[in-house]
C-alpha cells in the first residue's frame, strides 16, 4: 500500500466509495474511533484507483460493487493517533448489486475484514451535519457535488 511515515508525519494515497441508497449513505468506524468516515482504503503499488475502490470493497464486505463515476479528489491534513497525516484520497459513488441485503440493514453491522474490525451503518444524508464524520466535507459538499456532477479538488487543513 501506498503509505510512508517520516518522524511523525504519514502520508496516505487512499481511495473511498461513496454508497448511497434511499438517501442514505454507508459509513464505517472502528471501536477505538470516535468519528465515522467512508469504506475504502489504501492504493497499492501499480494499482489504478477504480481498482483500488472494487478491491477495498470485496475485502471489506465481500460484495462486488459497481463504479458509477469519481465524485472529487480531497486533499487532507489532519492529526489521528500522534501523528500528523498528508491524506490524498479519491471518492468514487460506488452502487451495490440491485436488490442486495446489504441495502435494506437498518442496524450497525461488521465487516468481514480484520475479524470485523469495521463496524458499518447507513446514516440519512441530512445526519451528516450532526456526525463526527471524516473528511469534513462530506457534511457540506456532497450534495452539490452529486448535484453539479462535476469534480473537484479540496485541499483542507486542520
Amino acid at each position: 500500500m501506498i503509505t510512508f511515515e517520516k518522524e511523525n508525519n504519514k502520508f496516505n494515497f487512499r481511495v473511498a466509495g461513496i454508497a448511497i441508497h434511499d438517501n442514505r449513505i454507508l459509513l464505517h468506524t472502528t471501536l477505538k474511533d470516535d468519528f465515522w468516515n467512508l469504506p475504502g482504503g489504501r492504493v497499492e503499488f501499480n494499482e489504478s484507483t477504480d481498482l483500488t475502490i472494487l478491491r477495498e470493497i470485496k475485502e471489506e464486505l465481500d460484495i462486488e460493487v459497481r463504479i458509477e463515476e469519481l465524485l472529487f479528489v480531497n486533499e487532507d491534513f489532519f492529526e489521528y493517533d500522534g501523528k500528523k497525516y498528508h491524506e490524498i484520497c479519491f471518492y468514487y459513488l460506488i452502487t451495490f448489486p440491485l436488490g442486495h441485503e446489504i441495502i435494506r440493514i437498518d442496524d450497525e453491522f461488521y465487516g468481514i475484514e480484520d475479524e470485523g474490525r469495521l463496524i458499518f451503518k447507513w446514516f440519512l444524508i441530512d445526519q451528516l451535519i450532526e456526525l463526527n464524520v471524516y473528511p469534513e466535507i462530506l457534511r457540506t459538499e456532497l450534495l452539490k457535488l452529486k448535484a453539479n456532477n462535476q469534480i473537484h479538488h479540496f485541499v483542507n487543513h486542520q
